[in-house]
């Protein structure tokens, strides 16, 4: 497993009923390019330059990046952002991330 040592943190919550269709989605899809890593119900995604756990509950879809650095971090929420925005269009999600 990659490690990657991690200095800023940001985090979205986004309302969705289908959160672990989302999840799945972005691990399966992503898993091409990264690690995927599974612990219990959070699946962490490692990407190059950081990473981006994801969790879910009945009404939101949990993410939180790490990155250890402000382009790192950047890079991690926009492919996160882009990806779950294609693949959830017909619900019209919008990813917010706030600095944790």
């Amino acid at each position: 497993m990659t490690t990657h040592e991690t200095t800023l943190r940001s985090h979205a919550d986004v309302p969705t009923l289908r959160g672990e269709r989302w999840r799945k989605q972005l691990a399966s899809h992503l898993g091409r390019k990264c690690e995927v890593v599974h612990d219990g119900d959070t699946v962490t995604l490692m990407l190059a330059g950081g990473s981006c756990a994801l969790t879910h509950d009945d009404t939101t879809l949990h993410l939180a990046a790490a990155g250890p650095d402000e382009n790192a971090l950047t890079e991690v929420q926009q492919v996160i952002a882009v990806h779950l925005q294609r693949f959830a269009a017909d619900e019209g999600l919008r990813v917010t991330w706030n600095r944790a």
